[in-house]
């Protein structure tokens, strides 16, 4: 070899070395990405997935494979997302559960959601609806009235204890200064029937499973939990025109991947769902669902999961919350 090729070659080597992780790496994605859904399929964070990882599909040039992982309340597929290696292509299509409130309900958790991942992005947030019987003509206050007067007497129904559904009573409760009696139920279905049949005074209900007995009269509807009316149901109050200002606890979905995972695949991923969310039929999907759109930076999300923590130790500590 010349002195000229060995100084050639050295230069090469010398370059290759000096350039970034990301330029040696192939662009990513070069193969399917899996995203984990820890929920049964059909269920709200299920579907609004579903509706994303389609879109995100067309951004990334690559398939977005489902893999429902359900159980422990979603820390089963979160747990899983966490040990995967952190490339991108294993994500974690996550909610509050998981995300936030389980640090504040399980000592033993075999994760930690503020460090051990890299966020992506909120993807939207979910109200909640206070629903009452229609059979009955209390209002609100007049619930928090009689609770005041008389502790646990009056008694509300959530999908179980721990659930974004039972927190949310309970910061209203702190709120209001009146203790109400939690009855929980496994699952949205049983829980709004029991309301409609008037087995609980009022209940704590996702969005999608209260507007069609609302509609029909069956279920009154008494507030919303976000800070803004609910475009499904616009006539309802927030408790903040209730006289509860500062109240909000929304429930939310959000993308996250492995800690270690390189900045350019979490800004691609990103930008994939940010885009998702600006498509018609997203959007439709999500209102469906009484969801509000996000599409936040990875820091401002990661942000957000901190100060969700932070509000579910608050109201778990207060009320005294043990899981089921």
């Amino acid at each position: 070899m010349s002195r000229r090729e060995s100084l050639l070659r050295t230069a090469f080597l010398l370059a290759f070395v000096a350039a970034p992780a990301s330029a040696q790496r192939a662009a990513y994605p070069v193969k399917p990405v899996k995203l984990v859904i820890p929920y049964p399929p059909g269920g709200g964070t299920d579907i609004t997935g579903r509706a994303t990882a389609q879109k995100l599909a067309e951004f990334l040039g690559q398939s977005v494979v489902i893999e429902n992982k359900p159980g422990a309340t979603g820390m089963i597929g979160a747990a899983s997302v966490a040990k995967s290696p952190p490339d991108g292509y294993t994500v974690l299509f996550g909610a509050a559960s998981e995300m936030a409130i389980n640090a504040s309900l399980f000592k033993n958790m075999t994760y930690d959601p503020r460090t051990d991942f890299e966020p992506v992005t909120l993807v939207a947030t979910f109200p909640l609806v206070f629903i009452a019987p229609a059979t009955t003509s209390q209002s609100l206050k007049e619930l928090i009235d009689a609770a005041r007067v008389k502790p646990d007497s009056v008694s509300y129904g959530s999908i179980g204890s721990g659930s974004p559904q039972h927190l949310a009573a309970e910061l209203l409760s702190s709120m209001a200064e009146a203790r109400f009696l939690h009855i929980p139920y496994k699952g949205s279905g049983p829980l709004v029937q029991d309301a409609v049949g008037g087995h609980v005074d009022m209940a704590v209900s996702s969005v999608p499973p209260a507007v069609p007995l609302v509609r029909a009269g069956k279920l009154r509807a008494l507030a919303v939990t976000s800070s803004a009316r609910s475009e499904a149901l616009p006539d309802v109050p927030t408790m903040a025109e209730l006289g509860f200002s500062g109240y909000e606890f929304n429930t939310w979905g959000g993308v996250a991947v492995p800690k270690g995972t390189p900045k350019d695949v979490v800004d691609r991923l990103r930008d994939g769902m940010v885009a998702a969310l600006g498509a018609s039929e997203v959007r439709a999907t999500l209102r469906d669902q009484g969801a509000v759109p996000a599409g936040t930076t990875a820091e401002q999300f990661r942000q957000f999961v901190h100060d969700e923590v932070a509000k579910s130790d608050r109201i778990v500590s207060q009320a005294g919350i043990q899981p089921d």
